[in-house]
């Protein structure tokens, strides 16, 4: 019971190079505890109080003869971000894209890379975007997101997040 990266044969990354998806996007895959009856998104990004704001979202139901599935991550260039999910059926949550004041010069992003164990109705951050007008930024990594003060002086910065529920929507 876990959420990790899907791992793709030869022919699916011949596929999504035929897309052009590259490195903006990521695709995990995820088994939930028995318990589970929801699946809950989150997107956020930190507010200039250093607190998260919540800009998109949302949930499915998790059917109890279904509790695996996989996710679709794709961080868009204008600093939106699509995410869907595929279990039972296919969810999409899309954020529009962020305007920035100033242009920006250096940005990072990271996505889940090794195997996460599921707790229950506890985020688990997936994917970052850090973006910054100025010449150097440090390295970040998915456990920043409990530390949202490690950020301070950056442009924008987004965090997506999954948490599993033992509570109906």
């Amino acid at each position: 019971e876990g959420v990790a990266p899907y791992e793709l044969s030869e022919s699916e990354k011949y596929i999504l190079e035929s897309f052009a998806i590259d490195d903006t996007s990521q695709i995990l895959a995820f088994k939930a505890p028995k318990e589970a009856k929801s699946l809950q998104v989150n997107i956020y990004r930190l507010d200039g109080k250093g607190k998260w704001s919540n800009t998109g979202g949302g949930g499915v139901p998790l059917n109890p003869e279904q509790l695996s599935g996989t996710f679709t991550i794709h961080l868009k260039e204008d600093y939106g971000i699509d995410f869907n999910i595929n279990t039972d059926g296919l969810a999409s949550i899309k954020t529009e894209g962020v305007s920035l004041e100033s242009e920006s010069t250096s940005w990072t992003q990271g996505f889940l890379e090794e195997f996460q164990n599921i707790e229950m109705n506890k985020e688990i951050p997936v994917a970052f975007k850090v973006v910054d007008s100025g010449s150097s930024m440090k390295g970040y990594s998915l456990q920043d997101y409990f530390k949202p003060s490690e950020f301070k002086g950056m442009d924008l910065v987004q965090f997506v997040t999954v948490k599993f529920s033992d509570e109906r929507f």
